[in-house]
């Protein structure tokens, strides 16, 4: 029996990603760029279509990553995800951005209760982050998604996989007694659509869907339009 058919989205930082699964096949886009959301999403979509050969209509999902990350970028990505689940009748798979950062590694590094932590730039001197352990094949989160300054993220281990683009921004800002024995892996900066889709797969096997009516995003910054007054480190996501 062949997996279902999957569109994907992530949009929550300044890469702009789709992939596609049908018949055990995937075709992806991936493009990295300021506002390049609003431009190249729609095109990406159709492109994946198209080198398919199939339409919406044959969806069972849309899948879209929730964020945190980019406000601007999050409503982009969930409000074309919702049209597109709309039009397909299908259901909709929410997954957190940071969890699809963090299983850009996971299948790498397989080692016991090893630790991984994904980090975006939240801008106005914060970050987004969660922790998880890779334990064998299989990713946990072990914290909430969270949104701190950067001297107040603490790990749990100092021996972590570090991954997404809040690292090389706020480096001089960390406790460095917390990672000096852990490695920032600079290929895994952004969330991609291709790591979405597995996590998707999973979710949709196991019933987690809802209605494009009843989806929305992840920010964990419950203000998510207030602006600094003074200039913070870190460059806009």
């Amino acid at each position: 029996m062949s997996s279902p058919t999957i569109l994907a989205i992530e949009t929550a930082t300044s890469a702009c990603s789709a992939a596609l699964r049908h018949n055990d096949q995937v075709w992806k886009a991936f493009e990295v760029g300021n506002n390049v959301h609003s431009k190249l999403l729609l095109q990406m979509v159709s492109g994946l279509f198209a080198e398919a050969n199939i339409d919406a209509q044959t969806l069972d999902a849309v899948a879209v990553g929730q964020g945190p990350g980019s406000f601007t970028g999050l409503r982009i990505g969930v409000g074309v995800g919702q049209g597109i689940a709309y039009g397909a009748a299908c259901p909709m798979v929410g997954i957190s951005s940071l969890d699809v950062l963090a299983r850009s590694v996971s299948t790498q590094f397989q080692d016991n209760q090893q630790s991984v932590i994904a980090a975006i730039d939240a801008r106005m001197g914060e970050i987004y982050w969660a922790e998880y352990s890779i334990e064998g094949q299989t990713l946990h989160r072990v914290s909430d998604l969270l949104v701190t300054p950067p001297e107040d993220l603490k790990a749990s281990s100092n021996n972590a996989l570090l991954v997404g683009n809040a690292w090389a921004e706020y480096w001089d800002s960390l406790d460095a007694n917390q990672f000096d024995k852990s490695r920032v892996l600079s290929e895994s900066k952004y969330p991609k659509a291709t790591d979405l889709l597995e996590l998707a797969g999973v979710a949709f096997a196991s019933g987690q869907t809802c209605s494009a009516a009843d989806f929305a995003p992840i920010y964990v910054r419950n203000d998510v339009a207030k602006k600094s007054t003074k200039p913070l480190p870190g460059r806009r996501i």
